[in-house]
């Protein structure tokens, strides 16, 4: 039996445990190979969109030490109450990320443990979503999960929600918009078992 409406908690859980959840975090960044590999793609101050930001930290901390400026997008308003007391010169945004409509396109754009909680049908739909914010050249990294499936986690003994598509779809999708799979690691030991892709926007819609 389908799992996808779970899917509609999400919201309300990072929401409801949004300074538990920033504490469990921590500022430990696992995801230091990833940014790095991105950061040499792109141009000196670079503008970054970083949906499913959070408080900005630990991801948005590094970003904004090298240089990007950034334009973060979650859901959760106590979440972005925290990012724009620690950065408060960065651009905040409430706003659910399927139905973003930027009059910008950016340098990079980074979906990091947010797209993952989308459903299948969701996911497939943000890929016109990341083309409209992106230009040529536009870095756009992502996680997701390992297989075509539904997997429920927990947050402080709430379901959590997570889909994926089938690699193979991914790719599909990223060629159909116009990005290049540069790199992508499925359960990457080197970054806590992430499953990760970096793809480079290289042709026009």
């Amino acid at each position: 039996m389908p799992n996808n409406h779970l899917s509609k908690n999400i919201i309300q859980l990072y929401q409801k445990y949004a300074r538990e959840w920033v504490a469990l975090r921590g500022e430990l960044l696992f995801e230091k190979v990833w940014l790095d590999r991105m950061l040499v793609m792109l141009p000196d101050q670079a503008n970054v969109l970083d949906l499913g930001c959070g408080s900005g930290k630990p991801i948005a901390t590094y970003l904004i030490e090298r240089g990007c400026a950034i334009t973060g997008v979650d859901s959760s308003e106590l979440m972005l109450q925290m990012a724009r007391h620690n950065f408060p010169e960065q651009t905040w945004l409430q706003a659910d990320i399927r139905q973003l409509s930027l009059d910008q396109k950016f340098d990079a754009i980074l979906a990091w443990d947010s797209f993952f909680h989308l459903t299948q049908d969701d996911q497939r739909q943000m890929f016109a979503q990341f083309a409209r914010h992106a230009k040529l050249g536009t870095m756009l990294m992502f996680t997701s999960g390992p297989a075509h499936g539904e997997v429920i986690g927990e947050l402080f003994g709430q379901a959590l929600y997570h889909a994926s598509l089938a690699s193979e779809e991914y790719r599909h999708l990223l060629a159909q918009y116009g990005f290049q799979v540069l790199k992508m690691v499925a359960e990457d030991t080197e970054c806590t078992g992430h499953t990760v892709w970096l793809a480079k926007k290289v042709e026009p819609l």
